[in-house]
């Protein structure tokens, strides 16, 4: 499937016509970056054939590109209905992309806009071991005296 052009001729019927989740890549014939994103943007659109990808040349739609309030190209909007979602400036690795896709229905994200940050075991080998080392050195200290 190929990723979707839209224009100032078929922006309405495209974005009205969308049920859920779609991203919108924003970009411009003179931009090395959005070049560099081309292949990111096809492997997003290879591995989520639910979820639609357009383009939009800022050049040739600077209406669209003002609309979504644009600064920058390149530039991914992740939407739902008539509304961005998340949304990244510059280029960015599949890998965030994807991580937005694949959560953005979760709950904390729908409530609050952010993606809580993964829970991780505390460790405690360091604090373990300078408290070792600290025993060791004022036992030393004890008998030595």
């Amino acid at each position: 499937m190929n990723i979707k052009k839209i224009n100032n001729e078929n922006f309405e019927s495209v974005v009205s016509s969308e049920k859920g989740v779609f991203v919108i890549k924003f970009y411009s014939d003179t931009c090395g970056p959005c070049k560099t994103m081309a292949p990111v943007f096809e492997a997003l659109n290879e591995n989520n054939p639910g979820i639609n990808v357009y383009e939009v040349n800022t050049m040739e739609s600077p209406e669209i590109a003002d609309q979504f309030g644009v600064r920058g190209v390149p530039y991914t909007a992740i939407c739902e209905n008539r509304e961005v979602l998340y949304d990244f400036t510059g280029l960015t690795p599949l890998g965030k992309i994807q991580y937005v896709i694949n959560n953005i229905n979760d709950t904390h994200f729908r409530l609050t806009g952010e993606f809580k940050a993964p829970e991780t075991k505390k460790n405690y080998f360091f604090q373990a071991i300078v408290i070792s080392l600290l025993a060791v050195f004022a036992l030393a200290i004890f008998f030595a005296g």
